[in-house]
């Protein structure tokens, strides 16, 4: 099922229940967010609250959707939720940076819940666990992905799709869709920039009589 990848990959490993953190570095493959910027984005979902919903109030993380949600788009992402009821190769993976997976998981001596981000690199798609040493590819590549992805949607595994903003209306459009909508856009384009053209000369020959006519009323009174 999984294949280990070499320890160069940039992988934060798991501190307490900052899962979340973790999770949106791993899939922006960067230490883009630290417990400041998390706790602060917490702090303003519900900044009169003195215990805080959208993470843990020991102060260990346990950040929620809201949070992690919130954490993307500040570095230009979208965050969307996969209904469970489509099935995941119905996804464009050409057009998304990668998956964010909420799990259930064993804490200590109780339940609760952790993030994953999954996310294609070299060509390789990855599973960046941060309770692994590192990340883990998906053997069969998008066959795997799309074969793990059914796998935790039959549990209550809740699966969210990242991709940059200006590719969040095409995560769920075939490349053949997105060609033809963009030859449209071009027919579209070179229609208008033809009746421009037209409306162009049209302008330019009527000014072109236009100095004509004067010319000739111009001889006339001349004579």
């Amino acid at each position: 099922k999984y294949r280990r990848m070499a320890s160069e990959t940039f992988h934060e490993r798991q501190r307490w229940q900052f899962c979340g953190i973790h999770a949106c570095n791993n899939l922006l493959q960067q230490a883009a967010f630290t417990k400041a910027d998390f706790d602060s984005i917490a702090k303003t979902l519900a900044p009169d609250s003195f215990i805080n919903p959208h993470k843990s109030f020991l102060g260990t993380g346990n950040y929620d959707v809201n949070v992690l949600t919130i954490a993307m788009q500040q570095k230009g992402h979208e965050v969307r939720w996969f209904d469970r009821r489509k099935d995941p190769s119905c996804i464009n993976l050409d057009q998304i940076l990668g998956f964010i997976i909420n799990t259930k998981s064993s804490w200590v001596v109780f339940s609760t819940r952790h993030w994953v981000a999954l996310r294609k690199l070299d060509g390789k798609w990855l599973n960046f666990d941060s309770k692994k040493k590192t990340p883990e590819e998906f053997k069969e590549g998008e066959k795997g992905l799309l074969d793990y992805l059914r796998q935790i949607l039959t549990g209550d595994a809740q699966v969210f799709i990242v991709a940059e903003k200006a590719k969040a209306e095409l995560i769920y459009q075939k490349k053949t869709e997105i060609i033809e909508s963009s030859e449209k856009k071009n027919e579209d384009i070179d229609s208008t920039c033809m009746a421009v053209d037209e409306e162009a000369s049209k302008s330019r020959a009527n000014e072109t009589q236009s100095m004509q006519d004067i010319t000739d009323m111009m001889s006339k009174l001349s004579n």
